[in-house]
């Protein structure tokens, strides 16, 4: 029987995290090992009026290129990556490792060569990304190789991800809004200060310039 909580994962990558709106295009990074959730990420997507371009890396890949990639394959930028980067409106990463060790093998000075060819491109994500014209997400899609990586069971770490997600609510979207409102009043309260000071055992307390705020104050003010 499908896990429920995939299925609600995915309304709150694509209704919540990035907000896909109709007609806007949206990178799909993902995995065979994640082809549940890549499913129904898709399918959110679509109903959404979305374009989805999905990017489905077999595992390999990365370790075939590192080693035998010539210098100037390190340093090539593919077109249709910086075309991407340029003008896709949301990023969705589903992560998930079939071997955390895969490229323990190659040489770092080959890997960091490619990295630093893709730095423009890099800066680019993060600019737009700033300045909320590309919105993106990732997320863990629970397997084998990342459970032991934590040292636990897949079943475990499978319950440990899901219900750090909030995805045993029964709408985890209207939840992770109500929390994004409760942050809002955070975020406004700190515009125009750089240090923040927490005080007590139990209750939060936080002085920021002469401002005093502890949880009191919070809760009424969400409340």
């Amino acid at each position: 029987m499908p896990d429920p909580r995939v299925t609600k994962l995915a309304r709150v990558l694509v209704h919540y995290s990035v907000e896909v709106q109709k007609g806007q295009q949206v990178l799909l990074r993902t995995s065979p090992i994640a082809d549940e959730l890549t499913l129904a990420v898709y399918e959110e997507v679509v109903k959404a009026g979305g374009h989805p371009f999905v990017v489905n890396s077999v595992p390999g890949l990365d370790e075939t290129f590192y080693k035998f990639a010539s210098e100037e394959q390190l340093d090539y930028v593919p077109p249709v990556t910086k075309m991407v980067v340029e003008t896709f409106d949301a990023s969705i990463h589903l992560w998930a490792e079939n071997n955390t060790r895969a490229l323990s093998g190659i040489d770092p000075a080959r890997i960091a060569r490619a990295r630093k060819a893709q730095s423009s491109i890099m800066k680019t994500y993060l600019q737009r990304a700033a300045e909320r014209k590309l919105r993106w997400s990732l997320t863990v899609f629970p397997n084998n190789a990342m459970a032991q990586e934590a040292d636990m069971s897949l079943r475990d770490y499978t319950d440990f991800v899901y219900g750090a997600g909030m995805l045993n609510e029964d709408d985890p979207v209207s939840f992770w809004r109500a929390e994004g409102a409760k942050q809002r009043i955070l975020i406004d309260w700190l515009k125009g200060y750089n240090k923040a000071a927490i005080k007590g055992s139990n209750l939060i307390s936080l002085h920021i310039g002469n401002r005093f705020l502890n949880n009191n104050w919070f809760e009424t003010k969400v409340r």
